[in-house]
């Protein structure tokens, strides 16, 4: 196959704390008022992107990865993923706290879901004035702990924030 730079349609996610930034942003003429997300490149069932320009034009990731694995992810990638492309890259436009999530590592995703883990990498383009990252917890708590305060709603007590700024990146590894 003959590869070039590939462009894909972006998949838009309506959620309850979308913003209105994202159309702007991408320089596009349609508000998205209340899209969360817009998913750059993803081989997500239901949400596979979709190649914009050239020769591919219409073909979708998944397509392509089944038609030349090797070219397109390189051997050591495919190697370890197979055809399941491995990456999931995505504009996130928060105009409200995002839910707070546990992604499994490789492990316990194997196991539970015939899955690989979730880590994640995220690099603030844009922030208003106080925004601020959550990530894991500022001291260590116990289960029972845990459920205590998930029961009388004191888990914010224990989270721990970042304040974020333009250029700021956070590794989140699963687990």
């Amino acid at each position: 196959m003959h590869w070039y730079p590939l462009c894909f349609e972006p998949v838009f996610k309506t959620v309850i704390w979308g913003g209105k930034d994202l159309s702007s942003y991408k320089g596009m003429d349609v508000a998205l008022e209340g899209v969360g997300e817009s998913w750059e490149v993803s081989a997500v069932p239901g949400s596979v992107s979709v190649v914009s320009e050239g020769p591919l034009a219409g073909r979708t990731l998944t397509d392509l990865l089944a038609a030349d694995p090797v070219g397109l992810v390189g051997q050591s990638v495919y190697e370890k993923y197979g055809l399941t492309f491995p990456l999931l890259v995505k504009f996130i436009d928060a105009a409200a706290d995002l839910s707070i999530q546990v992604h499994p590592d490789d492990v316990l995703a194997a196991s539970r879901h015939q899955s690989f883990g979730k880590s994640e990498l995220w690099y603030v383009i844009a922030a208003q004035p106080g925004a601020r990252l959550v990530s894991g917890f500022s001291t260590r708590i116990t289960p029972e702990e845990y459920e205590q305060r998930i029961a009388d709603n004191s888990i914010e007590e224990v989270l721990c924030y970042h304040d974020v700024q333009p250029g700021d990146v956070f590794y989140l590894p699963a687990g």
